[in-house]
């Protein structure tokens, strides 16, 4: 083998390489990607679950002030910076202990990732956060927001995208289409001499 052929085998080995790389690269963004969407649905029907039971919860504690609201009530959340800065706007944060979460029927969660309700605002904190599209969210509502954000603005960009396509679709459509001629009249031989004959005028008789 010359060293030219060397040479191309060696760079077609380099290519094959870096597309194989590329391929590899691209399904463990797909494989993560699809993992982390999975991840933040499951998560976000857990604080649903837990949401909705705790709202059974006060709604009874309204009407028997004996039905005692599940958690500790806490001021400050020493774990996490972030949530602490929720909690301290706010002296109406329950933390959920672990028979809180059997309680409720949500015993498979662990107490430690840390679940504290806000029994008027109904609203969640999963002090571990979730993660959505680059973005950390701590707060239930918070993250129905960014969601809702998302979903009208890929709602706005399919409107747009369709708006773009009919414009094109009637030039197509009027190109396709052959323009219609306007039909010939031919007169016919005797049609010509009656219309003559009609306009001749009459001759006087001469005395």
């Amino acid at each position: 083998m010359s060293n030219g052929e060397k040479g191309i085998t060696a760079i077609k080995l380099i290519f094959t390489i870096i597309i194989l790389a590329l391929i590899i690269s691209g399904i463990i963004f797909i494989i993560k990607r699809v993992w982390q969407d999975n991840s933040v649905k499951n998560i976000g029907t857990d604080l649903l679950y837990i949401k909705a039971k705790c709202k059974i919860i006060h709604d009874k504690n309204i009407i028997d002030a004996n039905e005692q609201l599940l958690g500790e009530n806490i001021k400050e959340y020493t774990e996490s910076e972030e949530v602490n800065q929720i909690i301290s706007q706010s002296d109406k944060w329950y933390k959920l202990r672990q028979e809180d979460l059997d309680a409720i029927g949500a015993g498979d969660l662990k107490a430690e990732d840390g679940y504290l309700v806000n029994y008027e605002a109904e609203d969640i904190i999963y002090a571990k956060g979730i993660l959505e599209d680059e973005e950390i969210y701590y707060k239930l509502s918070d993250l129905e927001i960014a969601q809702e954000q998302k979903e009208a603005l890929d709602k706005d960009k399919q409107q747009n995208e369709i708006s773009e396509q009919q414009p094109v679709a009637e030039e197509q459509q009027n190109a396709n289409q052959t323009p219609s001629e306007p039909p010939v009249t031919v007169e016919q031989p005797e049609t010509k001499e009656l219309i003559a004959g009609a306009q001749a005028p009459e001759e006087t008789p001469v005395k």
